[in-house]
C-alpha cells in the first residue's frame, strides 16, 4: 500500500478544486481522507449509504449495475481527477450502482457534511460539481443512443475511433469483458467484431493494442453500417 500522501498538494490539481483559495483548500483538506484501493477491491456496493464524495487522484474505478445472474452493466469509468458518488449523495439515497478499482487506486473521500460547509462557504463549487455532473448526462444519454440505435459493428467501431491514438494505434484501457459490457454486447460478440475487422484487414489486434492503418477505411465501415441499416 502507498504511503500517506499530501492531500493538500492533490487536492490543488484536482479540477473539482482547483480554483480554492489558500484557506479554502486548508479547510477541505482537512476534511478529507485518503483511500487506498486495491485492484479488483469495490469501493461501495449497491445498498451501501452514500454519504460522501470521491476523488480518483491515481488509478481508475469502474461505476457498474450488479445483475441476478452475475453479470453487469458497465455505466462509467472514472480516472484522475474525476470525482464520482456525488449525484447518490445529494439525493440522500443509497448507492443505486456499485464502484470497483480497475487498477491500485489512490482515492479522495470527502463527508457529505464536511462538502456542504464547503459549498456554503464557496458557491462556485456547487457550479463546478454540477458542471461534472452535467457532463455525465451527457455521457449517459449519447451511451443510451448508442445502444437503441446503432447495431453492434456500430458501437465497436465508434469505440476504436473515439480512443487516443499515436501514429494509428490504440490500446484497450481495460479487458475486453469490461468494454463489451459499456458497448451493451457480450464478451463474445466483440470478439466476433473484432475478428471480422481483421479480416476485412481494418485493424489488428495484439493484446490490448490495436493497430488502425487506415482509419478513413474503417471511418467508411461506419458509414456503409450506417447506410445499410437506414
Amino acid at each position: 500500500m502507498r504511503p500517506k500522501t499530501d492531500l493538500g498538494a492533490l487536492l490543488s490539481h484536482q479540477p473539482l478544486f482547483r480554483n480554492l483559495d489558500a484557506d479554502q483548500l486548508a479547510l477541505m483538506t482537512a476534511a478529507c481522507h485518503q483511500v487506498n484501493i486495491e485492484k479488483h477491491q469495490f469501493v461501495f456496493h449497491r445498498g451501501d449509504p452514500a454519504n460522501g464524495l470521491y476523488v480518483v487522484a491515481v488509478g481508475s474505478i469502474k461505476l457498474a449495475v450488479p445483475a441476478a445472474n452475475g453479470q453487469e452493466k458497465v455505466i462509467e469509468f472514472f480516472g484522475p481527477g474525476d470525482a464520482f458518488g456525488e449525484a447518490f449523495m445529494f439525493l440522500d439515497k443509497p448507492y443505486m450502482v456499485e464502484a470497483q478499482a480497475l487498477d491500485d487506486s489512490l482515492l479522495i473521500w470527502i463527508d457529505k457534511r464536511d462538502l456542504d460547509a464547503a459549498i456554503d462557504r464557496d458557491p462556485s463549487l456547487a457550479k463546478r460539481m454540477l458542471a461534472g455532473l452535467s457532463v455525465r448526462l451527457h455521457t449517459l444519454v449519447k451511451d443510451i443512443e448508442t445502444v437503441n440505435l446503432q447495431n453492434a459493428m456500430q458501437r465497436v467501431v465508434m469505440y476504436l475511433l473515439s480512443q487516443p491514438r499515436e501514429d494509428g494505434e490504440m490500446h484497450f484501457p481495460f479487458n475486453k469483458g469490461i468494454i463489451a459490457s459499456k458497448l451493451g454486447l457480450t464478451p463474445e460478440t466483440l470478439s466476433r467484431l473484432l475478428h471480422q475487422l481483421t479480416d476485412a484487414g481494418l485493424i489488428s489486434v495484439d493484446g490490448k493494442r490495436v493497430l488502425i492503418p487506415d482509419v478513413a477505411a474503417l471511418e467508411h465501415r461506419m458509414y456503409a453500417e450506417t447506410a445499410r441499416i437506414s
